[in-house]
């Protein structure tokens, strides 16, 4: 079983709160997530197979996770810099108990069906890797930006260039419309998957 990472504070004075005057995140939020973030690192589920249990946090949900905003709550940022730092250790931890559970040979499927999905979108022409937005009119991401970002992926998993988790988590990308444009709940889907797989591949 993985010690639990001492990285995660468990007493709130640990985080940074914003004064009285500022909005931040909600401390109660933000407290009952990093307990489950505790607890999904003392007994981690595997990524792949039956094994899985419904109820337990994965590293894919944390950046799925959305906390209100209060009056003096904790500093954004450095909740967004502990999350980071969760998403990697829970990755880290299902990877070990899944190749523990399951053996290589399974994490290695796990590994190919990602970049199986992934080259699906990589190895389409620029410009039509997504989706347009559905609605007339509508803001997405820009197309061009997007591919760049998506070539770099491409070489990264040639071998042949570095991309870094945390350039795929920290993506902006401006807005745009029509053909140069492309649906942004597509490509953050997109861009969780890479994560993961970047993660995966450590």
């Amino acid at each position: 079983m993985p010690p639990e990472r001492p990285w995660i504070p468990t007493a709130p004075t640990r985080i940074p709160r914003c004064p009285g005057s500022e909005r931040g995140y909600d401390v109660a939020q933000v407290d009952d997530f990093l307990a489950a973030v505790h607890s999904a690192l003392r007994e981690p589920p595997p990524v792949t197979g039956p094994e899985r249990r419904p109820g337990v946090l994965l590293s894919t949900q944390v950046r799925a996770a959305v906390f209100a905003g209060a009056r003096g709550g904790y500093r954004p940022a450095a909740v967004d810099e502990l999350l980071d730092a969760a998403e990697d250790a829970l990755a880290a931890a299902e990877r070990e108990r899944c190749l523990r559970a399951r053996g290589p040979e399974a994490w290695q499927e796990h590994l190919d069906a990602l970049t199986r999905l992934l080259r699906n979108r990589l190895d389409r022409p620029r410009t039509q890797r997504f989706r347009r937005p559905s609605r007339p009119r509508a803001h997405g991401y820009s197309a061009a930006h997007v591919d760049v970002l998506c070539e770099r992926l491409g070489a990264r998993l040639e071998g042949t260039a570095t991309l870094e988790p945390g350039e795929l988590r920290r993506a902006v990308f401006p807005p745009a419309q029509g053909e140069r444009s492309y649906e942004e709940q597509q490509v953050d889907a997109f861009l969780d998957r890479a994560v993961q797989l970047l993660l995966a591949s450590r």
